[in-house]
């Protein structure tokens, strides 16, 4: 009975790699198509709905660590959108509005760990990105 129950375990620990695994390529994907100087609206909400499934993912496996690194990478990716003057000012607000929810999860996150400063210190950074 124990092996059968190992078996299945060591199952779903080699899916879930097999998954970040996945989503790592579509995050690498999407990030080369934002990298671009023509890059659309839709290239951007590809990549914030490529990293959210990413840390969806990992939440749901209760993979803090990788939870927390791919909001974080999405959240700051967001923010260097969100100054990037080359970008038109419609780009910039969805970077903006999608910088806020990351922001949200990930500050709801750091406060579950216990980590005020961390969520603090995002926060300040933002409201200096923001305006």
């Amino acid at each position: 009975m124990s092996q059968s129950i190992n078996a299945w375990l060591q199952h779903q620990i080699d899916q879930y790699k097999f998954r970040v695994r996945d989503l790592t390529v579509d995050f690498y994907m999407a990030q080369a198509k934002l990298n671009r100087t023509e890059c659309n609206l839709d290239q951007l909400r590809s990549f914030n709905d490529t990293c959210m499934n990413m840390a969806e993912l990992c939440q749901m496996n209760g993979d803090d660590q990788s939870y927390l690194h791919a909001l974080s990478r999405l959240h700051q990716r967001l923010l260097t959108e969100v100054s990037n003057d080359r970008r038109d000012k419609l780009f910039r607000m969805q970077a903006w509005q999608l910088a806020r929810h990351s922001l949200t999860r990930l500050c709801h996150q750091l406060a579950v760990n216990g980590e005020w400063q961390k969520a603090s210190a995002l926060q300040t950074e933002f409201v200096k990105y923001a305006w």
